[in-house]
């Protein structure tokens, strides 16, 4: 990992976000929360992180930050089910509910020293 990555969580509990700062804040990392509503304006998105923390349970079916950024490797916590989608190998990690911190912040390392995951200005 590098210092200065920007993990971005969306949606999901903020106890999520709590604990990801906790733990990767102090080794150099950003962490930031925000809540997908569908009606974000493509001028309100934060910047492009390096990765993607997404609940996908919560917000099925809307569309905003992820979609913003396809290029950006992602962890998702939903179904214990694969989603049919079309991504790089090792671009994604899927969690299954209920998920484990650890598992998380595993998945979160392995994107983050995988090659072409390097700072973006």
């Amino acid at each position: 990992m590098v210092k200065g990555q920007r993990v971005l969580v969306v949606d999901g509990l903020a106890e999520t976000a709590q604990v990801l700062k906790a733990v990767l804040e102090p080794r150099g990392l950003q962490v930031e929360r925000v809540c997908r509503d569908g009606a974000a304006a493509p001028h309100r998105l934060p910047k492009a992180p390096h990765i993607v923390v997404l609940h996908e349970d919560e917000a099925a079916g809307q569309r905003g930050y992820p979609e913003s950024w396809p290029e950006i490797p992602r962890v998702v916590i939903g179904s214990a089910e694969t989603p049919a989608r079309p991504r790089h190998a090792g671009q994604q990690q899927y969690l299954a509910k209920p998920f484990q911190y650890r598992e998380l912040i595993q998945a979160i390392e392995r994107l983050l020293v995988e090659p072409g995951n390097s700072p973006r200005p």
